[in-house]
């Protein structure tokens, strides 16, 4: 009896040493916010597009593609990371007329975990 009790609480140790883990152990790179809003329309589409994760972002290893609703690629800048904040991910982007777009981001955070994404805006 005194070894199944001992299993018993060694299980239940390991259980609640797991379920305490900071879930930021397993935490990849979230997009939290953009500009231009995910789905959203704009009547125009401000001189840079601004995506804001959950975590610090390595500027190496992050990027923004803009495409038309053809697929074509938007732009030739290149994604920047915000110094003074470095969750931001910036794109520097034409004027664009009206129509939906695309926005591809692909994003690497500071302990190395690696995320991407789609998302779409229209302008009027």
């Amino acid at each position: 009896m005194k070894l199944s009790l001992q299993k018993l609480i060694a299980v239940f140790a390991t259980t609640v040493a797991i379920a305490l883990t900071p879930a930021v152990a397993f935490a990849h790179g979230k997009l939290e916010s953009a500009q231009p809003a995910v789905n959203g329309v704009v009547e125009a589409v401000p001189g840079t597009l601004r995506l804001t994760f959950n975590e610090d972002l390595e500027p190496a290893f992050s990027t923004i593609k803009v495409s038309d609703a053809n697929g074509a690629a938007v732009g030739d800048a290149k994604a920047k990371v915000d110094p003074s904040d470095k969750k931001v991910l910036t794109l520097a982007v034409p004027r664009l007329s009206a129509g939906s777009y695309s926005v591809q981001w692909a994003v690497m955070t500071g302990d190395s975990h690696k995320s991407k994404g789609t998302y779409t805006f229209s302008v009027k």
